[in-house]
């Protein structure tokens, strides 16, 4: 089975104690037939620890929290996020008082959040947390233990987190209001609004904002993230533009949009983009679906081959 390695810091590859190459955030693959296995050492060109684990099917079976792992029909992906420090003291990133709580932000193994308003909680933050500027953030006539990452963010109503989100920045107000970049074919920006339910800060309304035209050849990709982000009527023909509103439930709850890689290209034609789909903690499902264009404009949408999107059962 082609299995690919993607790692968020460069690192050595060792396979059953050979030494494989470099990987890092350019996708590349190893043929590892599972019913056999592999064992992997993955070893980061930075002074933390090493990463060891036995590849079979059983690894794809279950999440991990070092890395994450993507199932595309007969291929598979490892996304390591994060390797851990070596020793085993804890490193205070972060520590302050900010919207009436005490938060304390870590790494032991992760990096994790203490927060202090009354009780006590702790949460996991993930690695964009590695460096972490507290404050209080005002929204809503409330005040919040504010949490900046690297385009992320964390907000704490006490000792509760409220909001947790990627995004370059937020605007405070009477909403909460963010905008982050994509990594979208149009170079778009993505802005949200969100309102306090009186637990968490639900979603209101959000725009893509394009910064250019998709190309012929990428035109599929910028339609499902139009579906994923609002505004995917201006890729659709006359006759689909009124079912506009319904392509989400059919597609199922999709989080991203891949393009399609050289064996799918070959397979399927560019025309095809992979729907990224949550499969339990740290897993995930990539299906592929299809358009048919007319007019540079999108006549059909099919899925390459048939399946039902995890959790969606009306497709």
């Amino acid at each position: 089975m082609r299995i690919y390695f993607l790692s968020a810091e460069p690192a050595a590859l060792k396979l059953d104690g050979q030494y494989t190459g470099t990987i890092d955030m350019f996708e590349r693959y190893v043929e590892i037939p599972l019913d056999r296995g592999a064992f992997a050492e993955i070893t980061p060109h930075s002074c933390r620890q090493a990463l060891n684990f036995f590849i079979d099917e059983k690894f794809f079976a279950a999440g991990h929290d070092f890395c994450k792992i993507f199932i595309s029909g007969d291929e598979r992906a490892i996304y390591v996020e994060s390797f851990p420090p070596r020793g085993k003291e804890v490193e205070i990133i972060a520590q302050a008082r900010a919207g009436g709580a005490l938060v304390s932000v870590f790494r032991f193994g992760g990096v994790y959040a203490a927060v202090e308003a009354g009780k006590t909680s702790l949460v996991k933050l993930g690695e964009g947390f590695g460096k972490t500027e507290i404050f209080t953030a005002k929204i809503g006539g409330c005040e919040y233990a504010a949490l900046r990452g690297k385009n992320c963010v964390a907000l704490f109503r006490g000792a509760e987190r409220v909001f947790f989100g990627g995004c370059e920045g937020f605007e405070e107000g009477e909403q909460l209001k963010t905008e982050q970049s994509t990594d979208c074919c149009t170079r778009a920006r993505l802005k949200r609004e969100y309102i306090f339910d009186g637990e968490k800060f639900a979603l209101r309304s959000q725009q893509l904002e394009h910064g250019r035209e998709p190309a012929q050849e990428t035109l599929a990709f910028a339609f499902f993230e139009g579906v994923l982000y609002g505004g995917c009527e201006k890729y659709l023909c006359e006759e689909l533009k009124d079912r506009a509103s319904a392509l989400k439930n059919y597609l199922g709850e999709f989080v991203a949009v891949t393009p399609p890689d050289e064996r799918t290209v070959e397979k399927y034609g560019t025309n095809a983009a992979g729907l990224v789909y949550p499969a339990g903690e740290g897993r995930f499902e990539i299906k592929y679906y299809m358009v048919e264009l007319g007019g540079g404009k999108v006549t059909n949408i099919f899925p390459a081959e048939p399946f039902e999107p995890p959790g969606n059962s009306d497709s």
